[in-house]
């Protein structure tokens, strides 16, 4: 083995060892001995094993806290788990919505080395200067002004060192944990935690190419090259790299409140506007959308326009999805529940158990109160969010992108709502929905769609002959084979596994005893305190294993 792969190698286990004594700090020392991971904790540790922390600590706040520990990964990996209400129980997701990512900043050096790297220059005495004081500082990257040799403004977000080494390495532990914790927990063997784990991995590797959102950038720029009242800075291509992206800078300060705005002249109300109409635009047209729009990644610029930024975080919504949400939207107005639950099906994944009519019940019971009060009391974004997890409830599994989507519409309304307290956001959002629907009626569309079924059935119609003869053949032939999938024998299995282990050391500890008075009896071989040398070390190390035989029985509980 290569001395890197060792290397490699020890630093996986001490980052392991270090994330199972994070977690046995915060009161998971249980969840770990039930895995079998607490055998990498260090002795001392196992011996002074703590059941929770002190006090009456909710197991969703130790579980934040010990991901604030943790770091960057996860960290992250809280913040998805916060957007995923079909994954994790709603007092986690509250929860986890606390993590912030905020950590301090690298020092200017390692920014002008990575700097170097990337452009393959020298920073000093080059056409770049960059400010030494940075904008930002977060688990990913940092962000810091700079000029060109123009005397363009721009910024410069550098990769935070090293962080592509952590997040790998975090990933495969967490592949680790998932698969220990889904052989050992009886409440986790129906989840899918491997999905989970490549679900995570893929997004956050997308946030550690800075190419990818480089991209979403561009694309976002040339959407809104027409509308007025957006700006989105430009991507200098030259310079941008997998560790470094550099954007032109937006001048303008973060929404943070009605009167700032109006002290600068600025209408708060048409401010509100453009940035729900952006992210309706977004939503309902584009099918691309920015997934963290809070008021910080909002700019106001001196004359009035709003700048979008932080493309980190960005979602994807189909053709069938954004007709699924006009139909909600619509159906909202018009009270159509049936309707309603319809779009709801739509948007995802049905079991063979939903139940419509009760979903269509519950959906009325969390609607209905709103009519009769006044416009400026909808809360849109929360509507969107309940109904979801209502959803959820259903068994009605919502696209991840979907789930997002209603995060960001709380956020966004938010937004217009600090601006203006009668902003109704759902006046904003009709228009948009209808010209959804009337373009999903677009007869050049359903043309397209039946072209697209047709040459679906064509093909489908050609590939049967030959799938079916296969089969009869493999039928005539006795090679037609059925796999049987038994829930829960894994664990019948673990059990006897450990039972058998425990009886057959009872029954060395019983030979050692028995073989270590015979040969006390014998009076043979070199003597100690006149008893056979032998015989009192069988009867040390029978007592030895008994006692840790028995610690193990009383430990699961199972006396």
């Amino acid at each position: 083995m290569k001395l890197s792969s060792l290397a490699q190698t020890y630093r996986s286990m001490q980052r392991l060892r270090e994330i199972l004594l994070v977690l046995s700090r915060h009161g998971f020392s249980q969840v770990l001995e039930a895995t079998g991971l607490a055998r990498f904790l260090p002795l001392s540790r196992r011996l002074r094993r703590r059941a929770g922390l002190e006090g009456d600590t909710p197991i969703p706040v130790q579980l934040r806290m010990a991901l604030e520990d943790l770091g960057p990964t996860f960290v992250k990996l809280g913040q998805m788990l916060s957007t995923r209400p079909d994954l994790v129980p709603p007092l986690f997701v509250d929860e986890f919505r606390k993590l912030q990512d905020d950590v301090p900043p690298f020092s200017f050096a390692e920014v002008s080395r990575i700097v170097e790297e990337e452009t393959g220059a020298p920073l000093a005495g080059s056409a770049l200067t960059v400010d030494p004081q940075p904008l930002a500082a977060a688990s990913i990257a940092q962000v810091h002004r700079a000029r060109l040799g123009d005397g363009t403004r721009v910024v410069l977000k550098v990769q935070r060192p090293g962080i592509e080494r952590l997040v790998s390495q975090d990933l495969a532990i967490l592949y680790l944990l998932a698969g220990f914790a889904g052989r050992h927990i009886e409440e986790l063997r129906d989840v899918d935690l491997g999905t989970i784990v490549d679900e995570f991995a893929r997004t956050i590797r997308g946030e550690l190419d800075f190419f990818r959102e480089a991209s979403h950038v561009e694309r976002f720029r040339k959407s809104f090259e027409a509308f007025e009242g957006v700006v989105i800075p430009a991507v200098h291509w030259e310079l941008t790299t997998r560790r470094l992206l550099v954007l032109d800078e937006i001048d303008g300060q973060p929404i943070r409140a009605r009167d700032e705005l109006a002290a600068r002249g600025i209408d708060p109300g048409r401010i509100a506007r453009i940035a729900t109409r952006c992210f309706l635009k977004q939503v309902f047209e584009d099918g691309v959308f920015h997934g963290d729009l809070h008021g910080g990644n909002l700019l106001v610029t001196p004359d009035g326009q709003i700048g979008l930024v932080d493309f980190g975080a960005v979602g994807y919504l189909s053709e069938e999805v954004q007709d699924g949400l006009g139909g909600i939207f619509i159906a909202l107005v018009t009270r159509d529940y049936p309707a309603m639950a319809e779009g709801y099906l739509r948007l995802g994944a049905v079991d063979d158990t939903v139940s419509l009519r009760r979903f269509e019940r519950d959906l009325r019971e969390l609607i209905e109160p709103y009519y009769g009060r006044p416009l400026k009391d909808l809360r849109l974004g929360e509507i969107l969010r309940e109904s979801a997890q209502i959803a959820l409830r259903h068994r009605i599994r919502i696209p991840p992108d979907v789930v997002l989507l209603a995060r960001s519409t709380v956020t966004i309304e938010g937004v217009a709502r600090v601006l203006d307290p009668d902003f109704v956001l759902l006046d904003e959002a009709i228009p948009y929905a209808r010209r959804l629907l009337l373009r999903h009626l677009d007869p050049r569309r359903r043309a397209k769609i039946l072209l697209r079924s047709t040459r679906d059935l064509s093909d489908l119609a050609a590939a049967l002959p030959g799938q079916v003869t296969r089969i009869f053949q493999k039928l005539l032939e006795g090679k037609i084979a059925i796999d049987f999938v038994h829930k829960g024998y894994e664990k019948v299995v673990d059990e006897m596994d450990r039972s058998s282990n425990r009886i057959s050391l009872g029954l060395v500890v019983s030979a050692l005893i028995v073989g270590s008075a015979l040969v006390g009896l014998s009076e043979k071989g070199p003597l100690l305190w006149g008893f056979p040398v032998f015989g009192i070390l069988g009867f040390l190390l029978a007592g030895f294993l008994g006692f840790g035989l028995a610690i193990a029985i009383l430990r699961s509980g199972k006396f």
